[in-house]
């Protein structure tokens, strides 16, 4: 069984957008490589794959983070959201939205868990997921989520 944590951070007026509409979350994570996820959207396209999404294996974190019953509450909210939910179905729960200042604090607080280190190469995926926290705080972006 494969579960994928999916992160995408988008600016404020896309964030807008998708509050109204979930369904365009849909169109940053096409299903089909050589469809086009775009269109003619150019909010859509002007996402960039390589530095606006995030794709990993959910599975191995998820273990590292459930060894601790009551521990690492900034991996939780990194990997859940901090509460605010959007109806758009990823496979495993709804949605989740974080805000650019949510972002920053969940970035700061992987750093305080030793999850990462801000500036360092990211070499494992809680390297990534507290580097992609802190490039979306930096560019004011808004972080959508879940779990497929």
């Amino acid at each position: 069984m494969s579960m994928s944590l999916c992160l995408t951070k988008v600016p404020p007026a896309l964030a807008e957008r998708i509050e109204a509409d979930p369904d365009l979350l849909e169109r940053l994570w096409p299903e089909d490589e050589d469809e086009p996820s775009a269109g003619l959207d150019a909010d859509i396209a002007a996402i960039d794959e390589d530095r606006d999404l995030f794709l990993e294996d959910y599975l191995g974190i998820a273990r590292e983070v459930e060894k601790e019953p009551f521990g690492f509450p900034w991996m939780r909210r990194a990997l859940h959201g901090t509460g605010v939910e959007i109806d758009y179905d990823f496979g495993y729960g709804n949605a989740f939205k974080v805000t650019a200042d949510e972002a920053a604090e969940i970035a700061d607080g992987l750093a305080a868990e030793g999850w990462w280190i801000p500036g360092q190469e990211s070499e494992t995926i809680s390297h990534a997921i507290g580097a992609f926290y802190r490039a979306a705080a930096n560019e004011g972006r808004t972080v959508f989520g879940g779990i497929s």
